[in-house]
C-alpha cells in the first residue's frame, strides 16, 4: 500500500474505538475503504469498494461516539 495511504489511514483507524478499528486493520483491501459508519444504536460498519461489512456484533454506544470526539476536535454546526 502507497506510505502516504497507509499514514492517512493510521491517523483515521487512532480515533476510533478500539473494537471498531482492529478488524479494519487487518483487512487487505483497507485501500478501498470508502467510509465508516458509527450510528447510535446500530452496528459498526465500513464500507468499501464491493462490499460493507460489520466491523462489531455489539451497538454504537454514546461512549463509542464520545472517545472519537475527544480524539477528533471541534466540529461545525452541522
Amino acid at each position: 500500500m502507497d506510505h502516504q495511504i497507509d499514514a492517512e489511514l493510521g491517523v483515521l483507524f487512532d480515533k476510533l474505538p478500539p473494537d471498531v478499528q482492529e478488524p479494519l486493520r487487518g483487512r487487505q483491501d483497507v485501500g478501498e475503504l470508502l467510509e465508516v459508519v458509527l450510528d447510535l444504536g446500530r452496528e459498526p460498519e465500513a464500507r468499501f469498494l464491493d462490499e460493507s461489512v460489520l466491523l462489531d456484533s455489539r451497538d454504537v454506544t454514546e461512549a463509542d461516539l464520545q472517545y472519537v470526539i475527544d480524539r477528533t476536535g471541534s466540529f461545525g454546526d452541522d
